[in-house]
């Protein structure tokens, strides 16, 4: 077997049922040519992995839904462009089945600034949140995720407070959510720039 890749032919030989070769791509149009050289039927499969700049995140919605809301603690709304520094805030994040089946093991992902620090709920006067109804909840340091399934047509609530704890610039990703076993079942939104002040 032999491919042609930008221009370069390479020949690929392997005493083993799987050859994988990486191949740099860029934005522009790219083409792969592959020649079989034997008599064997030859299978071939491309992946794309990549990770797009910061701001240009692709927003993607099917089958689930997402508001996502941030309030200080008298549930006004944040200015994300004017944060005060040490003002607590939650994030609210609201998931939605928009389907008549029943979805197990999503998982919500909401990655933060790194200019805010979460106040794990579990060891602090604030308890168990009772909107958080996940099954498994894994708290990091720059990020929450919570494991869950969802009823038909049905929503739910996690709430985490968190701390705009650092002066400056930062950026803010959307959050994903999505079936770990169905494709189908995603959400992502685009994030943002905030400021913390003083």
């Amino acid at each position: 077997v032999s491919y042609s890749f930008k221009g370069n032919s390479t020949a690929v030989s392997s005493g083993k049922s799987i050859a994988s070769r990486d191949l740099e791509i860029d934005t522009q149009a790219t083409s792969i040519s592959v020649t079989n050289n034997g008599e064997n039927s030859i299978f071939i499969t491309t992946a794309t992995t990549g990770k797009l700049p910061v701001g240009e995140e692709k927003a993607v919605k099917s089958k689930l839904s997402a508001i996502v809301s941030y309030t200080d603690g008298n549930g006004k709304a944040i200015d994300m462009n004017n944060i005060i520094q040490g003002t607590e805030i939650t994030a609210k994040v609201i998931i939605t089945n928009t389907t008549g089946l029943y979805v197990n093991d999503i998982a919500l992902s909401q990655i933060l600034p790194s200019g805010w620090e979460i106040v794990n709920t579990r060891f602090t006067d604030y308890g168990d949140n009772t909107s958080n109804k996940a099954e498994y909840t894994d708290i990091r340091d720059d990020r929450v995720n919570y494991y869950f399934s969802l009823q038909a047509n049905k929503s739910i609530t996690f709430e985490t407070v968190i701390n705009a704890s650092y002066l400056g610039n930062y950026y803010l990703p959307g959050i994903q959510c999505e079936a770990m076993y169905d494709n189908e079942y995603i959400v992502r939104n685009k994030g943002q720039w905030i400021e913390i002040k003083r």
